[in-house]
C-alpha cells in the first residue's frame, strides 16, 4: 500500500517535471509565435509597419514611459498602457534588432522623471490622487559619424560639438486615439528614421497655414491637413512668382484653390509635370472657407493645364446627389433638411481597386465640382472618387443665391450617370504652351513697369529649347473637384487635452489628402496603416427609402405649389381690374367654385403627404424590426439548433457503440 502511494506521489512529481520542461521547451520551440484573436486585430501589424520597421538604416532606441506605480488605482490606464506596450514589443520583434525597447517607470522626483520632462513628455493626472503621470513615447537615433572622426569619449571634443540625436516623442497617449495607436508609433519611427524630411511645395492663396480671422478679431489656427502634414514633410510655400519649380529640390507639388495664376506660374507648374514631378491639385467652383465673394470669385481653375492632360472641367458647376445628401440644422426649431450639395461618400463612391482610397469608408464633400476625360485624350484617367446615379449639376451661383438648403430640390432631375469629383492622371502628354516661354507681364511693351523691369534683370528669360514641349515620362497627377473637403468642419473636431491640440477625426478626409501625398511623394508605408479605425457605416438601404419618398414628396409638393401659384395669379389679376373700376371685391361663383375646389385638393395632397411620411415611417419600423429579431433571436436560435443537431448527433454514435 505504502509502495502504490510512494508510486503515486512520485509519478505525480515526474507528471509535474515533464509538464514543467515540455512548457519551456514549448515556449523556446515556438518562441516569437504569436495569435491575435482580439476584433480589429489589435496586436498584429499592418504590412506598412513591418516594411517601415524593415527600412531602418540606424537602430532606433525607443523609451516607454508609464508612471506604473502612480496608477495603480487606475485600471483603465494600465489596461492601455498594456496594450501600447505589448504593440511596442510586437514592433521591436518585426525590426530585427534594430528597435531597441526600454519600459521606464519615471517616479516621483527621480532622474527617469527628469529625463521625461526634458524631453516634452506631458505630465497628466490620470491617478486620481495628486500624482502627475507619464504615458509618452520617446525615439532617439544617433547621427552617424562623420568621415574621418574618431574621437572617442574622453577626447577634447566636447559635449557641447557632438551632434545631438535626433528626437521625436509622443508626449502622451490620448486615449481616444486608441483605434490610431499603430499608426501614431510607425509614424514617430519613420520620422525619426528620416535622415531628412521630403519636401513639399504648397501653392495657395488661402490660409492653410493660419492667419488672422477678421470677424473674429483673432489669429487663425491651420487647417489639421496641412498642420499634419508639416510634421512628415517640409513644406515650403511658393509666393507664385516662382519662374522654376525644381523636381529636385520638391517630391510634390500641392496646389490648393489655383486663383488668378499668371502664366509664368502655369509654364512653371506645366514644366515641373513634364519633368516627372507628382501634383496634387484642389480646384473647386465654390469655395465656401472665400466669405463674402461672389460664386465667380470663389471658383478655381487650372484649365490650360487640364486640357493638355486630357481633362474636363467646368468651374461653373456644382454638384448636387439626392442619394448622398447629408441633413443639415437649420436652427430656431426648425426640422433639419437635406442639403443637397453637402455629401457623404461611402464605399461605393470610391475606387476600391486604387491604393490611395482602398481602406477609406467615409468621406465628406461640398459645393462639389466634378471632373471628366475629355474626348480623344491619350492619358489614363482613373477615377478616385465618384457620386451617385442620383446626381445632378447645376450653376454655383445657385448656391450663392440660397437662402434655404430646401430651395436646391426645386427642378433637380437626377441624371442617371454618376460623376466623378477626384481622379487621378497618368500618360505622356504635350506642353500646355506649345509656343514656348509666356512672356513675362512687363516686358518691353511695359516699360513703366519698373518693378517687373528689375525682375527681369535678375532672372533674365531663357531660350525656348531649354523647356520641354513634351513630358520627359508619363506624369502622375491627382485632381480633387473640392477645396472645402480640407477644412477642419467636415472631417475633424480638434480639442485640447491638457494643455494640447487633439485632432479627433470622424470622416476619412484626412487619409485621403494624406494617402495622396505619401503615393504621390513615394512614402507609401504609411498608407496601409491609416484608416484601421472605422467611424461609422450608413444604413445606405434606410438611405435610399428616405430618398424614394422624399422623391414623391418633392413631386406632389411642387405639383400643389404650382396649382396654388395659379390660383393666386387669377385672384390678383381679378383684383386688379375690380380695383381699377372702383367696384368693391367679390368672389364670382366661378372663383368660389374654385376656391372650394382648391382647397379640397389642397386638403388631399396634404392627406397624401401625410401617407407618403407614414408609409415611409412604416417601412422603416419594419425594417428595424427585422434587424433586431435577427439579432436577438436568429443567433440564439441558430447556436440551440446547433447544440441539438450535435446533441442528437452523440446520441446517436453512443447507442452504435452500445
Amino acid at each position: 500500500m505504502r509502495v502504490n502511494k510512494w508510486f503515486s506521489g512520485a509519478g505525480l512529481i515526474l507528471l509535474a517535471l515533464v509538464v514543467l520542461f515540455s512548457t519551456l521547451f514549448t515556449d523556446w520551440l515556438f518562441k516569437g509565435v504569436r495569435f491575435d484573436l482580439t476584433e480589429g486585430s489589435m496586436y498584429t501589424l499592418s504590412d506598412g509597419s513591418k516594411q517601415i520597421v524593415r527600412d531602418i538604416q540606424q537602430p532606433v532606441e525607443l523609451q516607454f514611459y508609464f508612471s506604473q506605480e502612480a496608477t495603480r488605482d487606475a485600471q483603465g490606464w494600465r489596461a492601455y498602457a498594456k496594450q501600447v506596450r505589448e504593440l511596442l514589443e510586437e514592433f521591436a520583434l518585426a525590426s530585427n534588432g534594430k528597435l531597441k525597447l526600454h519600459v521606464i517607470d519615471p517616479e516621483p522626483f527621480s532622474e527617469e522623471e527628469d529625463r521625461a520632462a526634458a524631453f516634452g513628455l506631458q505630465a497628466i493626472n490620470a491617478g486620481g490622487g495628486e500624482e502627475k503621470v507619464f504615458f509618452g513615447l520617446v525615439a532617439q537615433v544617433q547621427p552617424p559619424k562623420a568621415e574621418g572622426d574618431t574621437k572617442k569619449e574622453g577626447d577634447d571634443k566636447t559635449a557641447e560639438e557632438r551632434p545631438e540625436p535626433r528626437t521625436e516623442v509622443i508626449p502622451v497617449f490620448q486615449p481616444d486615439r486608441q483605434e490610431f495607436l499603430e499608426y501614431d508609433i510607425a509614424k514617430l519611427v519613420y520620422q525619426v528614421s528620416q535622415q531628412q524630411k521630403p519636401k513639399v511645395a504648397l501653392l495657395t492663396d488661402l490660409e492653410v497655414q493660419g492667419g488672422f480671422d477678421m470677424m473674429m478679431r483673432q489669429p487663425s489656427q491651420p487647417w489639421a491637413t496641412i498642420s499634419q502634414l508639416e510634421q512628415l514633410f517640409d513644406v515650403q510655400k511658393l509666393t507664385g512668382t516662382e519662374q522654376e519649380i525644381s523636381t529636385t529640390d520638391y517630391q510634390l507639388l500641392l496646389v490648393i484653390h489655383p486663383k488668378n495664376l499668371s502664366d509664368a506660374m502655369l509654364f512653371a507648374i506645366d514644366q515641373y509635370v513634364l519633368r516627372g514631378g507628382n501634383a496634387l491639385i484642389f480646384v473647386d467652383p465654390f469655395a465656401e472657407q472665400e466669405k463674402g465673394l461672389t460664386s465667380t470669385d470663389r471658383a478655381s481653375d487650372l484649365n490650360r493645364l487640364f486640357k493638355a492632360w486630357g481633362v474636363d472641367y467646368d468651374k461653373t458647376k456644382v454638384l448636387g446627389d439626392a442619394q448622398l445628401a447629408l441633413q443639415v440644422g437649420m436652427g430656431q426649431g426648425r426640422a433639419p433638411v437635406r442639403h443637397l450639395a453637402i455629401l457623404q461618400l461611402s464605399d461605393r463612391n470610391l475606387a476600391r481597386d486604387n491604393m490611395i482610397v482602398s481602406k477609406l469608408e467615409t468621406l465628406h464633400v461640398s459645393s462639389v465640382g466634378f471632373v471628366a476625360h475629355a474626348k480623344d485624350a491619350k492619358t489614363t484617367f482613373e477615377p478616385l472618387l465618384s457620386s451617385s446615379e442620383h446626381a445632378m449639376a447645376f450653376d454655383a451661383e445657385k448656391l450663392a443665391l440660397m437662402q434655404d438648403p430646401s430651395e436646391l430640390t426645386q427642378g433637380f432631375t437626377p441624371s442617371g450617370t454618376p460623376f466623378v469629383l477626384a481622379a487621378r492622371v497618368t500618360g505622356d502628354v504635350q506642353s500646355a504652351f506649345p509656343d514656348g516661354v509666356p512672356q513675362s507681364e512687363g516686358g518691353a511693351e511695359a516699360g513703366n513697369d519698373k518693378p517687373a523691369a528689375k525682375a527681369a534683370e535678375k532672372t533674365p528669360a531663357k531660350a525656348d529649347d531649354e523647356y520641354l514641349k513634351a513630358s520627359l515620362k508619363p506624369i502622375n497627377v491627382v485632381i480633387v473637384a473640392d477645396t472645402d473637403m480640407l477644412t477642419d468642419r467636415l472631417w475633424v473636431q480638434v480639442h485640447q487635452f491638457f494643455g494640447q491640440q487633439v485632432a479627433q477625426p470622424f470622416a476619412d478626409n484626412g487619409d485621403f489628402f494624406f494617402n495622396s501625398v505619401d503615393v504621390l511623394s513615394g512614402s507609401a508605408d504609411l498608407i496601409g496603416i491609416r484608416g484601421r479605425g472605422r467611424f461609422f457605416r450608413p444604413f445606405t438601404v434606410v438611405q435610399d427609402m428616405q430618398r424614394k419618398a422624399e422623391a414623391s414628396f418633392q413631386q406632389v409638393q411642387e405639383s400643389l405649389t404650382a396649382r396654388l401659384q395659379e390660383i393666386e395669379g387669377k385672384l390678383a389679376e381679378l383684383q386688379q381690374k375690380q380695383g381699377e373700376d372702383g367696384n368693391v371685391i367679390t368672389l364670382t361663383p366661378e372663383m368660389q367654385s374654385d376656391l372650394l375646389k382648391f382647397q379640397q385638393e389642397k386638403l388631399q395632397i396634404r392627406k397624401q403627404l401625410r401617407d407618403v411620411q407614414h408609409q415611409l415611417n412604416q417601412d422603416i419600423d419594419r425594417l428595424d424590426f427585422r434587424l433586431k429579431l435577427i439579432n436577438i433571436a436568429g443567433v440564439p436560435l441558430l447556436l440551440t439548433l446547433l447544440a441539438i443537431v450535435i446533441a442528437v448527433y452523440r446520441r446517436k454514435q453512443m447507442r452504435r457503440i452500445a
